[in-house]
């Protein structure tokens, strides 16, 4: 198809066009030659490494705390970085504020509903002999009808960071109960760096 400008110019669309991109294409070219050249390089093979994800075995994970306060007991486990796992003791490692955990009874069976993690997510960095907080809050299972409740006495918690990892049973002294109801009283936990 042949456009023919209007006016002064009876020059083709096409004419035009071409005119244009030979104009632009002498620019880009200048410019280039103007520009210095940008060498990129490699990262230092330091800032090649990447930091491992904590596993759960990486920790020893003990009861160092526990209150109450609107019906709920909140009890905090306290996790030391070892290295006994995954990540060597002189390596840090990346932990994620998501677990999975679950009260258990005597018998080591699940009761109850997998906890809900509160507060932010996202990641930290945990140094060699670094200390983590896990803090679980239990709705007191006083509170609901023992009829849906079906409270339970339970031994500890089991904690995994992986779904594909096992679970380690951590225990927990204060005579424990929970509603085998996974409907009702469901627990919250919290993963935070400690101080």
């Amino acid at each position: 198809m042949n456009m023919t400008w209007q006016g002064n110019d009876a020059r083709t669309f096409e004419q035009q066009t071409a005119r244009r991109a030979r104009a632009g294409g002498a620019a880009i070219a200048a410019a280039m030659i103007a520009v210095p050249a940008v060498v990129a390089t490699a990262p230092p093979a330091a800032a090649q490494e990447s930091v491992r994800d904590c596993a759960v075995s990486d920790f020893a994970i003990v009861e160092s705390w526990r209150g109450a306060a609107a019906g709920t007991a909140y009890i905090e486990f306290t996790m030391t970085r070892t290295g006994e796992g995954e990540t060597p003791a002189q390596e840090s490692c990346t932990l994620y504020r998501y677990a999975g955990l679950n009260w258990v009874d005597a018998g080591g069976e699940r009761v109850g509903a997998w906890a809900e993690r509160e507060g932010e997510g996202g990641s930290f960095t945990v140094e060699p002999e670094g200390a983590v907080l896990l803090t679980v809050a239990q709705p007191n299972p006083g509170n609901y009808d023992p009829q849906v409740c079906e409270p339970t006495p339970v031994t500890g918690v089991e904690v995994s960071l992986y779904v594909a990892e096992a679970p380690v049973h951590v225990p927990t002294g204060g005579g424990d109960t929970a509603c085998a109801n996974p409907e009702v009283a469901v627990p919250r936990y919290r993963i935070e760096p400690s101080g």
